[in-house]
């Protein structure tokens, strides 16, 4: 570039190349969302590996928990019912409701962060409902074209989801005031409808890495956000979303495969992040915010088939050093 002629601006085969020198022979996606000007002016600039915007053609682990979240959450809103309510599951057996199990909702919340709780993932999934799930919330108009969630992750009682069964909610205040909806599963195919290739084609979880990095944005930037791609979500969901409470778990912390390897290049940034991994597959969605150091600050979806965390890691230091180093 000629002297004179302003900063280097980053580009897509530069951010493919970063990725490309991470463990060669393993399969690899990665969105990363660069966020830039002021705290209350903020603008997103994207960046993405080879097809990961709007590729799913890995299994996203524990990271689409937090899909299920957003989504009960936006149904506990819709209900007009607190934060801290309590959720009653129950399910038809030859005619005759059974009742579960019963949990708060900030428990379930709490858990999926502190702990990445399978039983409460499943137990959201369950409250929400697949179709509601997957035409209210995980649609094209709000930012997941690729996205469909349709299996929980506990195969036990009084936890499992039977996606034939049908499901009766109740939610209930601390006071006793209460609301119960019912729903079965239509039997559409949105894993299908949406491409899904891993575990099922059929009834497959899937999303992709820019979805995955397009819902933290969302929750993280809600108020500098246009109304229409703001989640319906109360201050107060949103201020425990991001950094829990009372001994509660929220978004923030420290742990995480982002944090562990970004921390070697950004020491005393802040993270917000949620993870997953299994046997082929390791995954981390987080937000690093150096903004008091040195003023990065960037949002991450990588996903590695790999079932060690050393790609993902690996990812995420290299990601680290090529954002440090634009200008």
């Amino acid at each position: 570039m000629a002297l004179g002629s302003g900063p280097l601006l980053p580009k897509g085969e530069d951010f493919d190349s970063v990725i490309d020198g991470v463990s060669p022979d393993i399969g690899k996606w990665a969105s990363v969302c660069l966020v830039e000007g002021s705290k209350t002016k903020p603008s997103f600039k994207w960046f993405h590996y080879r097809d990961s915007a709007k590729a799913v053609n890995f299994w996203p682990a524990s990271t689409i928990k937090i899909y299920t979240v957003v989504a009960a959450l936006e149904l506990l809103n819709e209900l007009e019912m607190p934060l801290n309510s309590i959720v009653i599951f129950e399910r038809k057996h030859e005619g005759e409701w059974l009742l579960d199990t019963s949990r708060t909702m900030p428990e379930m919340v709490s858990e999926i962060f502190r702990r990445s709780s399978n039983e409460d993932y499943t137990l959201l999934l369950r409250m929400v409902g697949i179709d509601r799930i997957n035409t209210r919330f995980l649609s094209e108009s709000r930012g997941f074209p690729g996205s469909a969630l349709m299996r929980g992750y506990v195969r036990n009682r009084p936890y499992l989801y039977i996606r034939t069964e049908p499901q009766r909610i109740t939610v209930r205040t601390l006071a006793g005031q209460s609301k119960t909806i019912e729903h079965t599963w239509s039997g559409r195919s949105y894993s299908r409808e949406r491409g899904a290739t891993v575990l099922s084609e059929t009834t497959g979880n899937c999303t992709s890495t820019r979805e995955l990095a397009e819902c933290l944005r969302r929750i993280l930037f809600h108020e500098h956000l246009p109304e229409e791609d703001r989640y319906h979500l109360t201050g107060e969901q949103l201020a425990f979303l991001r950094e829990g409470r009372e001994g509660l778990t929220g978004l923030r912390n420290t742990k995480g495969f982002v944090a562990e390897s970004a921390r070697e290049i950004f020491p005393k940034a802040t993270f917000y992040h949620k993870a997953g991994l299994i046997s082929t597959y390791s995954l981390d969605l987080a937000y690093v915010d150096d903004s008091t150091q040195s003023g990065k600050r960037y949002l991450i979806s990588i996903a590695a088939n790999s079932g060690k965390d050393t790609t993902v890691k690996a990812m995420s230091r290299a990601i680290a050093a090529w954002v440090n180093g634009l200008k």
